[in-house]
């Protein structure tokens, strides 16, 4: 079983978590006293040399370990808090269950070859989770813990003690070891220091979010920075940024696999368009969670929320340089990142002027001009007026060289890390001595390229939406019969369904392939001018590729283009409730497609993207919502999603109703609707449906 349990921060959890990260009382089990390279032995120095005053006890049968109390079984300790385990996997399981009998109320694993390493890895990690019973565990597969703020130092990484700044504000939990590690030092780069580092490892019984919600309480820890290759409980992360946002606090998600999710083979179009990734970025959005993509984002997102900096999206961004030609280039890298690099209005420009620096183009970008060494003292006050217009989101400052002023350079970029808006400060071929100097690296890069990408990562930081994750609610349908291995419900009875939960469809008329006189005369009376007609059958959900699809049929057509898709559908379909429809033709102008299926980690969820016949190609913004959030969000998504697309205010909103109360119920898998088509005064009309059902 390689999964988290799914477990809650309060009570017993919540006591079990403390002695995991805040022990006392330490037992040590597997440590070889003659090897020092040996895992064990590694773990006992690096808590030692890491400062830990609490008790600690090596478990060995045979050896006393020099310097540290040594007994011969955990049941010798009194009131074992936390036994950390280092012999291999097989062994772990029974040392797992001694510590259990003990009375120790969390254990670490280190052990790997459990779920890690296939079936009987797995079949092993279940007799672990098994013998863990209530017991908080981490692990296995794991590479410790490092709390700072008790200098509690669990791993055998020496490296944990080579730590360039004090315990702050960020806590760090990691599905990888050595990539946490990795992440760890990035954090100190940064300039913030970290408090907390968990390798969670495999997760049979606590994983990421669990002891990332329990971190977000501490006090000490303003940020938690989370590296998850796979999320396993959207639920946990999405409250746990939740609990944040109320502290006044923000998580950082940087995760593996976004090229991974790509298409999933489906019957509907919906499912072979998306993946899990994008509902992923919709959690982070809706939620205020910051979704970073690599290292190097690390630096400019930790220092733009350590100062509380915000943009807008598609911020207005100035330009100052010392290098007209810097400036130009920074000025396209910055529109190609999304950022705008607009005029300054005439007023700043009046107050820039009167300062007296800028020597050759104040427009924006803005040209310092030669010289530029002789005016370094003119530098902070034409900072302040940039920084205060009101048509400047966010700053680039670009200094090339500067080896005769270095000492003059420095208190600039202390300055700009001071800014109550986004301040970058790029300091090209600048002198070694110089960049040692600063101290505040978080907004310091040495090239273009790298200052512009440490603006992009800044750019995800608009003020953070706020959802309430809210299952949704169950409801009970009403399907119609389905006969043997029937996995769809046709266009006819989908839109039946769905239109008698408040959705829209195209006017239509229906009849099987036997009363095809009553379907032409129920038409007649209609007085529609041109005509659609269509196969109806759940066993042919691609209708177009076998001509049971026609346009612009005439009412004169009629009764000949019926006879002819009849024999066409009964050659391709055994359905016995097989049909054919007939539709006026509509005019639009624009056209959606509206998709819903029930993921397995996120559950139902919304996807709206360009609809038509090319609704399957990669092209085109799509939105995603996960219908487990609340009212307010789903206004939110239909607001962004009409503007997106040019559709009347509230159009959308019946739409999500009508099919999140179809989703409610468990016998629904997938819902396709495509096309929506943009009618009078930008209201919505579906022209097709399919609904895929639950057949398990």
């Amino acid at each position: 079983m390689n999964c988290a349990h799914d477990v809650k921060d309060s009570g017993s959890q919540s006591e079990s978590l403390e002695s995991l990260l805040s022990p006392r009382r330490i037992a040590v089990v597997g440590v070889s006293a003659a090897d020092p390279q040996s895992w064990g032995h590694r773990v006992v120095r690096v808590l030692i040399d890491g400062g830990f005053d609490g008790d600690v006890h090596v478990v060995h049968p045979k050896t006393d370990f020099p310097g540290v109390p040594t007994v011969r079984a955990i049941a010798d300790i009194p009131n074992p808090e936390l036994v950390v385990i280092c012999v291999p996997a097989e062994r772990a399981i029974g040392v797992v269950s001694e510590a259990r009998s003990a009375g120790a109320k969390a254990v670490i694993v280190f052990a790997s070859e459990f779920a890690e390493a296939g079936a009987e890895g797995a079949a092993l990690q279940d007799r672990l989770v098994e013998a863990a019973g209530g017991m908080a565990m981490l692990g296995p597969n794991c590479f410790g813990i490092s709390n700072r703020v008790d200098d509690v130092k669990l791993s055998a990484a020496p490296f944990l003690n080579h730590t360039l700044r004090g315990p702050g504000e960020v806590a760090l939990v990691a599905q990888s070891g050595a990539l946490g590690l990795v992440l760890s030092r990035c954090v100190e780069e940064a300039g913030s220091g970290y408090s907390y580092f968990v390798s969670v490892g495999n997760e049979a019984t606590l994983g990421a979010t669990e002891i990332a919600r329990h971190l977000v309480e501490r006090d000490e820890v303003n940020v938690v920075l989370l590296y998850i290759e796979a999320l396993r409980d959207p639920r946990n992360l999405a409250e746990t940024a939740t609990r944040a946002a109320a502290l006044g606090k923000r998580v950082v998600l940087l995760n593996a696999g976004r090229s991974e999710a790509g298409q999933r083979a489906a019957l509907s179009h919906t499912a072979a368009i998306v993946g899990n990734d994008m509902f992923l970025q919709s959690l982070c959005d809706d939620f205020g969670i910051v979704r970073i993509h690599d290292d190097d984002e690390v630096k400019p997102v930790l220092a733009a929320l350590e100062r509380d900096w915000q943009m807008p999206v598609n911020p207005r961004v100035c330009i100052l340089s010392n290098s007209g030609g810097a400036g130009a280039v920074l000025a396209d890298q910055v529109e190609a990142a999304g950022g705008r690099v607009v005029a300054l209005a005439d007023e700043t420009r009046r107050k820039v002027a009167e300062i007296g620096m800028i020597g050759a183009g104040d427009t924006n970008p803005i040209d310092i001009g030669g010289g530029w060494e002789a005016t370094l003292d003119l530098f902070k006050p034409t900072l302040d007026t940039l920084i205060a217009a009101d048509e400047v989101d966010a700053l680039i400052v670009y200094i090339a060289f500067g080896e005769m002023c270095a000492d003059q350079v420095v208190p600039i970029a202390q300055y700009c890390s001071d800014s109550n808006k986004p301040v970058t400060f790029i300091w090209q071929i600048a002198p070694a001595a110089g960049l040692a100097q600063v101290e505040t690296p978080g907004i310091l890069a040495t090239s273009m390229g790298e200052g512009v990408r440490m603006l992009g990562a800044q750019m995800k930081l608009s003020a953070p939406r706020s959802a309430t994750w809210r299952d949704l609610a169950q409801t009970n349908l009403v399907l119609p019969d389905l006969v043997g291995g029937q996995k769809t419900l046709a266009e006819y009875e989908s839109s039946q369904l769905l239109g008698q939960h408040g959705m829209r469809f195209v006017p239509c008329e229906f009849g099987k392939v036997d009363a095809l006189e009553d379907l032409t005369a129920r038409v007649a009376t209609q007085g529609w001018d041109l005509l659609v007609v269509k196969g109806n059958a759940h066993d042919v959900p691609h209708r177009n590729r076998v001509g049971l699809v026609r346009v612009g049929v005439t009412p004169a057509e009629l009764p000949g283009t019926l006879a002819e898709m009849a024999k066409t559908l009964n050659d391709h379909s055994k359905d016995p409730a097989r049909g054919l429809l007939v539709q006026p033709m509509v005019s639009f102008d624009a056209e959606i497609g509206v998709g819903a299926l029930r993921d397995p980690l996120y559950g139902p969820v919304v996807v709206i993207g360009p609809g038509g016949v090319g609704i399957e190609e990669a092209s085109g913004a799509r939105d995603a919502l996960l219908l487990n959030t609340d009212s307010a969000n789903w206004d939110a998504y239909a607001a962004r999603v009409e503007a997106r697309h040019g559709l009347a205010p509230g159009a959308l909103r019946p739409v999500i109703e009508g099919i999140a109360f179809v989703m409610g119920s468990d016998d629904i898998a997938e819902i396709d609707v495509n096309p929506m088509v943009r009618g009078e005064e930008g209201g919505l009309v579906a022209l097709d449906s399919l609904i895929v059902v639950n057949r398990n």
